[in-house]
């Protein structure tokens, strides 16, 4: 029975020693190469600082040099942290840590703890770190992923080797992943959907192409490396695809490599979900619901045909030996059909907890209220959610943290964008709350729109007086934060021109 999720490549460089496993900036490494690679900087490791079980942060952007360092790192029986590299404070990252190891690569050199990296050369050097490794059991950290959360305050989320390995078996029986899968992968390393993208091509022998900057950021470009290599599997972030979807990247350019699209991070609005399928009407769309505390997703839903039936777009059902459970206030669980509360999570992805911090831990992750389940810990993902009487699938109605209070009312900005996002026009939307000058405003992307709707009106049906945004503010396409997500901040940053408002 696999331990570790290291096994997968080690196992996958015997069945394709030759196959190019990555490709970055033209650039390809064979898994022969990769493990090769990686085993040299675990025995250095393993050498120089004789450590185990301890984060070793990796200060690289995406690309195969720090894929070989977070492979390395595993291999060396530590645990890996990606970075943010273009973020500033990493300082209170290594505080929570407790660890000053930062790998870097420099001149074309790996640097850890102020030492050089040197290949020694031993015959022996995969036995040695085969042997060290054997120690390591499968609810030991494989990763450290931070995420600020709402107060700013860096939460390291650490995750098992057993629960990656259970979320990739999973993934590649329900998505029928092989080796001829040819993955273009979005998400920066220190976003979690970065371990689909990984551990699939380790566990499958796929080729895994590390999409860059400019190929994500230009149409043009993502039009023409994707036709080019001909990618047939991509895990995008809806904001990242919406804005692809609204410019037609699919009119221009034969994309009908892609197969299968997978979405995860945030909502997927209705009608950009249906542009999509009129755009690759034959490929394998699916929807993935699931923080970074529960290792990727833990929710999944496979569309059908009947995309142009949907009123909303479901997060759908529990990955396989996954529980959804609904919590109110007083973390009662809430079994009543349609009723909204908190989604949580059960399963043997949730994870450790937080690195060092035992009492946010101890308030997010929490036991179960099922009798039968106590000794069990769940984890409050703090979305609000409901089970519809309908169809039996789970939808996602906002964020307990995204609420707000307008003249006495406690407003979900979820609720607003939920009632934009039903007008067939409007491809994506998000709602902002001006504190200080108490106003709400809506942004959103359109498709076939010559001049600005009614909003007002068409929304007094829907939602009463005081939930109608103040004004409304059409975008060309959203400002996306390095995961690929709605960048709120930057939206509220933003002066618009007087013609893109309409009060």
């Amino acid at each position: 029975m696999q331990k570790l999720a290291i096994e997968y490549l080690q196992k996958t460089k015997d069945r394709f020693p030759e196959k190019t496993a990555l490709i970055d900036e033209g650039q390809g490494i064979t898994f022969s190469e990769l493990w090769k690679s990686s085993l040299a900087l675990a025995y250095w490791i393993n050498t120089e600082f004789q450590i185990t079980n301890q984060p070793i942060s990796v200060n690289l952007l995406k690309s195969i040099d720090a894929v070989i360092a977070l492979l390395g790192i595993q291999l060396s029986g530590n645990i890996y942290v990606p970075l943010n590299i273009e973020t500033p404070g990493k300082e209170k990252v290594l505080a929570v840590l407790g660890s000053d190891l930062v790998l870097e690569h420099v001149a074309g050199e790996f640097r850890l703890g102020g030492k050089v990296f040197a290949n020694i050369h031993d015959a022996d050097m995969e036995n040695s770190v085969l042997e060290k490794l054997s120690a390591r059991k499968p609810d030991d950290p494989l990763y450290i992923i931070f995420t600020s959360g709402t107060t700013g305050t860096p939460k390291g989320v650490t995750i098992s080797n057993a629960s990656v390995i259970d979320y990739i078996d999973w993934a590649i029986k329900t998505y029928s992943v092989t080796e001829a899968e040819i993955i273009g992968s979005q998400a920066p390393l220190f976003f979690d959907n970065s371990v689909l993208d990984l551990y699939l091509t380790f566990a499958r022998g796929c080729t895994l192409h590390l999409l860059s900057r400019d190929v994500l950021r230009f149409p043009a470009e993502f039009g023409t490396y994707i036709s080019t290599h001909r990618i047939n599997f991509i895990f995008f972030v809806p904001s990242l695809l919406g804005n692809l979807v609204a410019l037609k990247i699919f009119k221009d350019y034969d994309l009908s490599c892609l197969k299968k699209i997978l979405f995860a991070g945030e909502a997927m609005p209705l009608n950009t979900l249906k542009l999509l399928k009129s755009g690759f009407p034959s490929a394998l769309l699916s929807n993935l619901y699931g923080p970074t505390e529960t290792t990727v997703d833990a929710i999944y839903w496979i569309f059908g045909e009947d995309i142009e039936k949907l009123e909303e777009v479901p997060l759908g059902n529990p990955c396989a030996n996954h529980r959804v459970l609904f919590l109110d206030e007083q973390e009662k669980q809430v079994t009543v059909e349609d009723e909204i509360a908190e989604i949580c999570i059960a399963g043997p992805g949730v994870a450790l907890g937080y690195w060092k911090d035992a009492e946010t831990t101890r308030t997010a992750f929490i036991a179960s209220p099922e009798s039968e389940k106590q000794d069990e810990v769940i984890y409050k993902t703090g979305d609000l959610g409901y089970r519809s009487s309908k169809d039996g699938l789970i939808y996602m109605t906002g964020r307990k943290d995204n609420q707000f209070k307008h003249y006495g009312y406690r407003i979900e900005a979820g609720e607003i964008e939920n009632a934009l996002n039903q007008f067939e026009f409007i491809l994506q939307s998000c709602v902002l709350y001006d504190c200080e000058k108490k106003r709400i405003q809506a942004f959103y992307t359109a498709d076939k729109l010559a001049s600005p709707p009614p909003f007002r009106n068409l929304l007094s049906g829907i939602l009463p007086q005081y939930m109608i945004p103040h004004s409304f503010h059409r975008l060309e396409k959203f400002p996306v934060t390095p995961n690929g997500k709605i960048d709120r901040e930057a939206l509220r940053k933003t002066t618009m021109r007087p013609n893109n408002a309409t009060r």
